[in-house]
């Protein structure tokens, strides 16, 4: 079992006392992650709203960790293809691995959000077509020394991408939350994956789900066994009730946010999963939806349980949520150093 360290932030001004601020404590954050041994740390781009937008790069953010560390792994979790020029992503996220010394993980995914689209003025009817020739762009500009492409959204001709990443390729992530096509395309293609559970209501899905992944990845020959990633938020506490109560307003704000960013539904057939999502945030109550099943909330002895149920699941890497909803930075750290202390050495 591999432990990671998971960023996608949500931003509250009445908690954060400035942009600069909430970004020191996330390297903070993550120079304890390197420190306790973790495998890796990931960095989710959005773009607009506090829930998530203050990454709009994970190529900046993971350079500055890059030079603060030496052994951490760096992750995008994800790259949002459709929305980015991939010739652009192939080159700064190749920057990203020569600069970290060959550490970075690749995680791509479509995205779900329609005011990111809009922005962007991309059409959610394309999503699926913009993020597979994006993703045939990217590996090309990896894979060889010129890059020729004449697809639908973009053309490319013999064209020189500067720089090479270290690895041959990076190892490659598919963000999966509700839609089997891309649960199917990840095995296909012999990736990783990565998954999101609190989002699924129903854990029995999700590992049918992960089951689709592992039973497809097979059938197209592939032997090696791959890395499946679950992100939960987390919170180690003194006690059993400490670790209830004390991330109960900060988790409650930052599914209000996750709500709050997400009040046009996502358009298209393809995101038909998504249609409700805005009144099924309305019933992620705490204690009914939430706690203690969609989190990793505990004392040390309740975070070893939670971790081993997560594994049965199929997950080989539990990325821990930390920082969200505006829960003070010195008890992010402490929660951290407990489980450093009196859980990893239990689980990994």
């Amino acid at each position: 079992m591999r432990i990671s360290l998971f960023h996608l932030p949500s931003f509250f001004p009445e908690f954060h006392t400035s942009d600069e601020q909430f970004y020191l404590d996330m390297l903070t954050e993550t120079d304890q992650a390197e420190a306790l041994g973790f495998h890796s740390v990931w960095f989710a781009e959005h773009h607009f709203y506090n829930y998530g937008g203050h990454l709009p790069s994970v190529p900046v953010i993971g350079a500055a960790v890059a030079q603060r560390t030496k052994n951490i792994r760096i992750g995008s979790g994800i790259a949002l293809l459709p929305l980015q020029d991939p010739i652009r992503l192939a080159e700064e996220y190749a920057m990203l691995d020569c600069l970290s010394g060959g550490r970075l993980e690749f995680g791509i995914g479509r995205g779900f959000q329609k005011g990111e689209y809009d922005a962007f003025e991309r059409n959610m009817g394309d999503s699926r077509a913009l993020f597979e020739e994006a993703h045939a762009i990217i590996m090309q500009a990896w894979a060889e020394r010129r890059v020729s492409h004449d697809g639908t959204f973009r053309k490319v001709r013999n064209l020189q991408v500067i720089p090479q990443p270290v690895q041959q390729p990076p190892p490659v992530y598919v963000a999966c939350i509700f839609t089997p096509e891309s649960f199917e395309w990840a095995g296909k293609m012999g990736y990783h994956l990565m998954v999101v559970p609190y989002a699924q209501p129903n854990p029995e899905v999700l590992v049918g789900r992960i089951q689709l992944f592992t039973q497809t990845r097979q059938a197209h020959g592939y032997t090696d066994a791959p890395e499946i990633l679950g992100v939960y938020h987390f919170y180690c506490g003194e006690t059993a009730e400490k670790a209830k109560e004390e991330p109960r307003e900060a988790m409650m704000r930052y599914i209000n946010a996750v709500a709050a960013s997400n009040q046009e539904a996502a358009y298209s057939d393809q995101y038909r999963p998504y249609q409700g999502l805005k009144d099924a945030f309305k019933t992620f109550d705490y204690e009914g939806y939430l706690y203690p099943h969609k989190v990793i909330f505990g004392d040390p002895d309740q975070c070893v349980e939670r971790i081993r149920e997560i594994q049965s699941m199929g997950i080989t890497n539990v990325s821990l949520l930390a920082n969200f909803g505006g829960l003070a930075h010195d008890k992010i750290m402490a929660s951290l150093d407990r489980f450093g202390r009196e859980v990893l050495p239990r689980v990994a």
